[in-house]
């Protein structure tokens, strides 16, 4: 039978305890309601289509209060969201913006190894774990995990798909080791403790130029569009560019997104020639319709700090391509997909893997400041610390067309959780998708599976210990004209 895959999941539980869970008997915060009515009602993408945020809802102030007792906030929220789970499967509430601030930025409490989830059969609810990549200084490194690295158990509990986020979300764990043998999982008998630290993610993970087909080629393995990190990315960009590649393989397998104007920068520096014209196009609800805008290819980009204050500008280094060549998988998403489809239109843009997640939209920040309609923390509500993160935006490429919202289908289609059982580090050779990459610029053929392949049925992502590694959202000075 063939595995299924639970994908480390999107956006509605946080290692931080982000979101809230109000599972006691107090009463609902009023206070707290009415920002998420007024700002949903001000800026959700879907206002309306959803009859609860109508301007018409309550025909007293008497009905509003008693909306406003009848769920806690959490609950409130999703209640407003427009086909929840299915249209609206990415907005999200948390009781903390700090923590959310911190996780925009890749900063949070985490043991240092990025995983996927996939269950153990297709009629089971137990679950495995693997190690996609591991942080540099990190317990994980520290240990000694690596790519490819199973886990079945923590703190002697079989993993399972109810279980798994609260045992990921502890401090603390001892994480019980595995192996896949013949198409098999085996336990080895094994643990591995690690206790988490605070961790900043360079999304810049890996640099690399290969000399093949009598061709310079650039490797870059980017896994988030974090605004506090463009100049990383551009220096990146610019050892690819000293080294004189002729080829880029960009490899954004595990990138869910973030920044719009970041994309709208990589973008520019992949091309080159393109400054001055329309890379994407926004558009809001009808009551913010005076916040529909354009982003441009630049020459020139902002730099910010980990709370997203503008900081200076830089000069933006190009590759002057005219080709790209995209790894991606279901956890490539939003700002990634954004990327590919907005360079379509320009360039010739060659996807390799596994269809892209679907995410044609992106959120801002929401807090309790009506002053600012909602957009800043100048003036915010000191009483709680409540923000949201909702759907507000869709985008479209120059043409006007969006990415399919059924995800970007490959060009040439290939899982890399077949080779489970032989995962290479990224960047070498034996790495599946990146050999399937080189066999396809050299004109070969697909890759032969291994005589047991590990084979999975990708599930619809449902929830994730970190929300913003699947989002595309905005950042810094940006019109805000409710």
């Amino acid at each position: 039978m063939k595995p299924k895959i639970l994908i480390p999941l999107l956006f509605l539980f946080f290692t931080f305890s982000l979101i809230s869970c109000n599972d006691d008997d107090s009463p609902p915060s009023v206070s707290v309601n009415d920002f998420i009515w007024k700002a949903m009602n001000l800026w959700y993408y879907w206002q309306e289509d959803v009859p609860a945020l109508s301007d018409n809802r309550f025909s007293t102030e008497a009905d509003y209060h008693n909306f406003l007792n009848s769920k806690q906030s959490d609950a409130l929220f999703y209640s407003l969201l427009y086909d929840y789970g299915n249209t609206d499967r990415f907005s999200w509430i948390v009781n903390d913006y700090h923590d959310l601030q911190n996780s925009l930025a890749g900063i949070k409490k985490d043991f240092g190894m990025k995983y996927g989830l996939v269950y153990l059969s297709h009629n089971s609810n137990e679950i495995l774990g693997y190690v996609r990549y591991v942080l540099p200084n990190t317990p994980a490194e520290s240990a000694g995990l690596k790519r490819g690295d199973i886990f079945i158990k923590i703190n002697g509990q079989q993993l399972t798909d109810s279980n798994y986020s609260d045992l990921l979300g502890l401090d603390h764990a001892t994480f019980g080791m595995g192996k896949i043998h013949n198409g098999q999982v085996v336990d080895l008998q094994q643990e591995i403790s690690l206790t988490k630290v605070i961790v900043e993610e360079n999304p810049v993970f890996l640099t690399k130029v290969f000399n093949k087909f009598d061709r310079k080629i650039g490797y870059l393995v980017y896994n988030g569009f974090r605004a506090n990190y463009n100049t990383e990315l551009n220096a990146a960009i610019g050892h690819l560019a000293s080294q004189g590649i002729t080829d880029l393989i960009l490899d954004l397998r595990y990138n869910g997104g973030g920044a719009v104007q970041t994309s709208a920068y990589l973008g520019s520096m992949i091309t080159g020639n393109l400054t001055g014209q329309t890379f994407t196009h926004l558009k809001f609800n009808h009551k913010a319709a005076d916040n529909d805008q354009t982003f441009l290819f630049e020459d020139t980009g902002k730099t910010f700090d980990e709370n997203f204050n503008e900081t200076g500008d830089f000069v933006l280094n190009h590759l002057n391509l005219n080709k790209l060549y995209v790894i991606t998988t279901q956890s490539t998403a939003s700002a990634s997909e954004m990327l590919i489809h907005c360079l379509k239109p320009y360039i010739d843009v060659k996807v390799i893997g596994s269809r892209t997640y679907g995410k044609t939209v992106g959120s801002i920040t929401l807090y309790d400041s009506p002053s600012s309609s909602y957009t800043s923390k100048n003036g915010v509500n000191t009483s709680h610390t409540w923000a949201m993160q909702p759907i507000v935006f869709g985008a479209t490429n120059s043409q006007n067309f969006p990415s399919p919202v059924s995800g970007i289908q490959p060009d040439y289609d290939i899982n890399e959780l077949e080779y489970l059982n032989n995962f290479y580090p990224l960047g070498s050779e034996g790495d599946i998708l990146l050999a399937t990459t080189f066999n396809y610029i050299g004109n070969f053929g697909k890759p032969t599976l291994p005589d047991y392949p590990f084979e999975g049925e990708v599930l619809e992502p449902s929830r994730d210990l970190n929300a913003m590694e699947s989002e595309m959202y905005l950042v810094g000075d940006f019109p805000l004209n409710p």
